[in-house]
């Protein structure tokens, strides 16, 4: 087992030397935004001092970086090219049509204006892409954005080539959805996806993020969201690349008083998925709702890591994840609830349901509150298991053969979550069940 560790720890050293002589190069690239370098400085002295998490680190037990730091290493000798080709014409096609969407395209992390379509006039919505930003802009853009919390934003703002900046004005309760689109071709190039998402006093928006990709890509993602006072976000995040794919995201969410964040998050994709939120309530009377599902088979490997932190009195908190795993595939929930001193009157509850569909699936689910105050109410549960005999039974006693009946109960799981989709978006919702059908087995 020690030499497994150390050698594993020796493959991550040398991927941070290769990493390091890619980072020294982009230096040199006159082409790179000036207003970026110093936060870019900032960012890699953190890559450089921590290196990539390891298996030893209790919040990466059960996930092994290795082979992304490899790849990383890898790809990041190259340059992204936004350059359409026939497998992005095909990704695209394949999206759902959401009706009265603007939808914002960047293909391997580039902008690309000729595949996307604007906010309407007057909507009170902002949308800037990095690229497009000039110096005083850009810093402005990056005001209050995650840096270097920890290695992979700090990579991620290390190499970011483009990124969109969501901004809601005060007031402002646009119907139009916004739709990012963040897609890879296959390119042997890793792409640093940034989102920058800020609702205004009083403010509403609906922002889907929904990623897509073709062959080995990789994927660095980081989404910081700030919601105002009063300020409320619907937000949707799809993974849903190739599953040789590898995949890893942070968003980091603030919360201000009476505001309220509503999150739906799926995986279907990726051989590597590994997605962590962190949510500050920061004001009283914040609101949270997180939902999500995660769907696997084969070898794949996926991992939900959220924290939420209650700072002031009389915040809501509640997490619903549901994952559904086949084959060999291994799934991970660690959910973290902090109640801090002062945040009387708390209210968190969280929940993970787990089906598991062949002997050789696995999930590992940690569940875990921390409270350091009094009157609060807190409560959390987890459940992992294969079909209901008795509901099985149930639908083969009324003539429904056995293929049909699990297929009709691991929808139903799945649609629990999904629904919280179908209200917002109906189009959205019909094709998740698509998805969720298509990754089911034949058998089943």
């Amino acid at each position: 087992m020690a030499g497994n560790r150390q050698t594993r720890d020796a493959r991550s050293a040398m991927a941070l030397t290769t990493i390091e002589g890619a980072f020294d190069r982009l230096r040199q690239d006159e082409s790179s935004p000036a207003w970026l370098n110093p936060l870019r400085e900032t960012a890699f002295d953190v890559v450089r001092r921590k290196g990539f998490p390891r298996t030893r680190d209790e919040d990466w037990k059960y996930t092994n970086l290795v082979g992304f730091a490899e790849r990383s290493a890898d790809y990041l000798q190259n340059r992204p090219t936004g350059d359409t080709v026939d497998a992005i014409d095909s990704l695209l096609e394949d999206l759902p049509s959401i009706e009265n969407a603007c939808r914002i395209v960047f293909v391997n992390g580039l902008y690309r204006a000729d595949l996307s379509s604007g906010a309407e006039p007057d909507s009170g919505i902002e949308l800037t892409p990095f690229s497009r930003a000039d110096s005083s802009a850009g810093e402005k853009l990056f005001q209050g954005q995650p840096v270097d919390c920890n290695t992979l934003i700090a990579l991620n703002t290390s190499f970011l080539t483009d990124g969109l900046s969501i901004e809601v004005a005060d007031g402002q309760k646009p119907a139009m959805p916004i739709h990012v689109v963040f897609a890879s071709d296959g390119q042997p190039v890793a792409t640093q996806p940034r989102l920058s998402i800020s609702i205004g006093r009083g403010s509403e928006a609906l922002v889907v993020q929904h990623h897509v990709s073709t062959g080995e890509c990789l994927t660095n993602a980081v989404t910081g969201i700030d919601c105002a006072e009063q300020g409320r976000l619907f937000f949707i995040r799809l993974q849903d690349e190739s599953a040789q794919s590898m995949h890893v995201s942070n968003q980091i969410v603030r919360i201000a008083a009476d505001g309220r964040f509503d999150s739906v998050s799926i995986d279907f994709g990726s051989l590597l998925a590994r997605n962590d939120l962190e949510v500050d309530m920061h004001g009283e009377q914040a609101r949270i709702n997180l939902h999500g599902l995660f769907m696997s088979n084969g070898n794949r490997h996926v991992d939900n890591h959220l924290r939420i932190d209650h700072r002031m009195p009389h915040t809501t908190s509640l997490e619903n994840y549901r994952g559904i795993l086949n084959d060999a595939a291994r799934g991970v929930f660690n959910g973290k609830i902090i109640v801090h001193p002062g945040a009387d009157g708390t209210d968190a509850r969280m929940n993970n349901r787990n089906l598991l569909l062949s002997e050789q699936a696995e999930v590992d689910t940690k569940p875990e509150l921390e409270i350091y105050t009094d009157d609060v109410k807190c409560a959390h549960g987890s459940t992992t298991g294969q079909l209901n005999p008795d509901s099985m039974f149930y639908l083969r006693a009324r003539g429904i053969p056995e293929t049909v009946a699990r297929t009709m109960l691991i929808d139903a799981f799945a649609r629990e979550i999904i629904n919280r989709v179908r209200s917002k978006i109906p189009a959205l919702a019909d094709y998740l069940c698509d998805r969720v059908s298509s990754q089911l087995p034949d058998e089943t």
